[in-house]
This record gives C-alpha cells, sequence and structure tokens, in this order.
C-alpha cells in the first residue's frame, strides 16, 4: 500500500531469510530486469558488508543510492513472523525501513529522507511500528511523520 508516492509499506510479509528480503526490494527496485535484481541484490551486500544496518533491536535499515534506481523512496517491510537469525550477531528481525535513493537526486528529496531518519532516532516511535498488529496502526503511526 502507498501511503503516498514516497512511502511503500509492505505489511505482513512472508520473508525467511536475508537473501528473500534483498530479492524483495530488488523486486520492487527494478521489475523487468533479472540482471539489474542480481546488482541491487549486490549493492544491499556491499553495503551491510560496510557495517551493520542494525539500528534497533528487531529493526534493520537497508539503505542505498544507486543509478539502478528510478524513484527513490522509502519502503516499510513489517514480517509476518521474525527472521529469527540474519547473521551470527543479529537475531530476531521484524521490521526492515528500507531508503532507496536514487543517484543524483533532487535536493529537496535528499532533505525529506534526512528529516525522516531522525524519526529513528525515537525508540518509542521505533516499538509503535514494531507493535503495531495490523496495517491500519502501522498506516497511522507512518501518517504521522
Amino acid at each position: 500500500m502507498d501511503i503516498n508516492s514516497f512511502y511503500h509499506v509492505c505489511f505482513n510479509c512472508e520473508l525467511k531469510t536475508k537473501e528473500e528480503v534483498y530479492t524483495f526490494i530488488a523486486d520492487m527496485v527494478c521489475r523487468d530486469n533479472p540482471s539489474q535484481k542480481e546488482e541491487i541484490v549486490n549493492q544491499l551486500y556491499q553495503r551491510e558488508n560496510v557495517g551493520s544496518i542494525l539500528i534497533a533491536e528487531h529493526v534493520m535499515l537497508p539503505h542505498m543510492e544507486s543509478d539502478l534506481i528510478e524513484k527513490s523512496q522509502i519502503v516499510f517491510i513489517h514480517l509476518a513472523n521474525p527472521i529469527q537469525s540474519w547473521d551470527e550477531q543479529t537475531k530476531d528481525i521484524r521490521l526492515f525501513i528500507v531508503i532507496l535513493l536514487k543517484e543524483n537526486e533532487q535536493e529537496q528529496i535528499k532533505k525529506r529522507i534526512s528529516l525522516f531518519t531522525r524519526t529513528l532516532a525515537d525508540e518509542a516511535y521505533l516499538n509503535r511500528l514494531l507493535c503495531s498488529n495490523d496495517k491500519e496502526a502501522f498506516n497511522q503511526e507512518l501518517i504521522k511523520i
């Protein structure tokens, strides 16, 4: 469901592994080109190798800037069931907040993303997202942004 053209919500997704999550993100970015999907997945792995994308207990923030991204957006992926083991250190993941930034994006969009990322410092906000049991409650939290 699109809250608007900038935020996209995928609620109660049945994703079970890191590979499934990254493939899901790549499918959203470029639906028609298999080689581009593979490159998006590779870029997500490369970004994670630079440093952890865990931003709070149960919450991951995969993010990337790429010329393969046609439209900058923030995607919320709320899982139906937690991913018990993301890697050796990261367990019990329930929510992904994915920031996809098109290369050479307009300054206005970059500022909007920057403002949004500040909300992620609010632990209570993240907990409300995590504890939203239905799509409508989740969307109501996003509308408050």
